[in-house]
């Protein structure tokens, strides 16, 4: 027959064991850090493309405003590029070759002037020499002769800046323009842009908090999300457990209805020691100092914020 002495040693060491596995259970619960999505600046939602409870991802469009005002600053700037160009365009080509042609004819004429002004003088001062016309008559002429000279270098040189085109500091100042105006429209392209906002997480659409045809000031949050890596469980340990905690470390996870040994991993421990914590799921932990420790749930684990958790310390 088995001893009393063994049975209260046997008793003893079950005892011993469950109080020493209930240790390595600390109760908590699930945390959500929300994301608010709001647009950059203000205006009239003229469209809400999503509703609480609906999965996104990244890319899909949530909601959208008003953007007239935006649209035509785009307008503008696009039309100011083309101007830009079509002037970049014309210094490059220099004249139209109509216009060369014009100059060109001019050039003829001018030297046609030229050689009878030069026929003129050589005529005049034949006669001057003869004494057949006054001495003002020759200078009559010989100023005749250099005015037609001068017309023709002047069409001369008209004629050479034509076949060159623009001078290369014009050309410059035409190519920034264009860079200035390039500029400009991709501002106002992304500022339209962002009348209408997307999803830059994947996560699920916890609140809507505006309407269509509500106006929001800069910055006012319109959508509320909870991407899934945002979630995080949360315990607190007493002094006891506290060396156990490794970041990094894996922790089992059990919570009613939603599995057992849910695996998750300590993230965050904190440096400082506080009272009961804000949410006490067990009497036992009043008055007593307390770590707080966070874990992320490893990928596929679905909990809910609010949620009473118990965790598994290795």
């Amino acid at each position: 027959m088995i001893s009393m002495r063994t049975l209260v040693l046997c008793a003893a060491f079950a005892l011993s064991s469950c109080s020493a596995e209930r240790e390595r259970v600390a109760s908590g619960y699930v945390e959500g850090e929300y994301v608010y999505v709001a647009a950059p600046e203000g205006g009239w939602v003229t469209e809400l493309l999503v509703s609480r409870g609906q999965s996104v991802k990244v890319g899909d469009a949530l909601f959208a405003l008003d953007a007239d005002a935006q649209l035509a600053q785009r307008n503008q700037a696009a039309a100011t590029l083309a101007q830009a160009k079509a002037q970049l365009a014309n210094v490059l080509k220099g004249r139209r070759p109509d216009e060369i042609a014009a100059l060109v004819a001019s050039l003829e004429q001018a030297r046609a002037n030229f050689a009878l002004a030069e026929s003129e003088f050589k005529r005049a001062n034949d006669l001057e020499r003869r004494g057949v016309v006054s001495q003002s008559f020759l200078d009559i002429r010989r100023a005749q002769r250099d005015v037609a000279e001068q017309q023709v270098k002047q069409i001369q040189a008209n004629v050479s800046l034509s076949l060159k085109g623009a001078r290369e500091d014009e050309i410059e100042s035409a190519r920034a323009n264009v860079g200035v105006a390039n500029a400009a429209l991709t501002k106002f392209n992304y500022v339209l842009s962002q009348r209408r906002i997307l999803a830059k997480v994947d996560g699920r659409i916890e609140d809507v908090l505006r309407r269509a045809g509500e106006y929001v000031a800069p910055g006012g949050a319109i959508v509320q999300m909870l991407p899934p890596r945002n979630i995080r469980i949360r315990f607190f340990v007493p002094e006891t457990l506290r060396a156990r905690i490794k970041i990094g470390s894996a922790v089992s996870v059990n919570c009613d209805g939603c599995g057992q040994n849910l695996q998750a991993r300590i993230a965050y421990l904190s440096a400082t020691a506080e009272y009961t914590p804000p949410v006490i799921y067990s009497v036992g932990s009043r008055e007593k100092l307390v770590w707080m420790v966070e874990a992320e749930p490893d990928k596929g684990v679905h909990l809910s914020p609010g949620q009473p958790v118990d965790v598994n310390l290795p």
